[in-house]
């Protein structure tokens, strides 16, 4: 088994996420670590009007990740950034890839404090891998 900490890549539930997955195996192949892939859902009662997952694209998602070797978890939470914080922390993860929206800077100024010591890099649309 792998001793490097692994990569972990943020990605919501759009098509375009899989430039980061992309990036992510970009970084893990260069370090020779493993890399996840982690998706965080508000709970399901939280949701209105529409569903919480959209499983065309969440099949998309595992389906990518699953090529590269990587591994994909959905977690549902009242709190998206801790739980991104404990699911890192339990994996040991030191470098992490989030996409770079709207709130993507106070989210990663976030996690920072959460998780000292775990690199925490937003990836913009025209820093994707082509």
């Amino acid at each position: 088994m792998n001793k490097q900490t692994p990569i972990l890549v943020l990605v919501t539930l759009q098509y375009a996420s899989a430039r980061l997955i992309r990036k992510g195996v970009d970084v893990a192949m260069k370090k020779g670590c493993p890399l996840h892939v982690l998706h965080v859902t508000s709970m399901p009662d939280k949701v209105q009007g529409e569903p919480a997952i959209n499983a065309k694209v969440l099949d998309y998602l595992y389906a990518l990740s699953g090529e590269a070797g990587a591994e994909m978890c959905v977690i549902a939470a009242e709190v998206p950034v801790t739980a991104i914080a404990n699911y890192a922390q339990k994996h040991g993860v030191r470098q992490l890839i989030m996409g770079g929206g709207e709130n993507s800077h106070g989210m990663a100024q976030t996690l920072s404090q959460l998780m000292p010591g775990v690199r925490v890099e937003i990836v913009m649309q025209e820093d994707a891998i082509a």
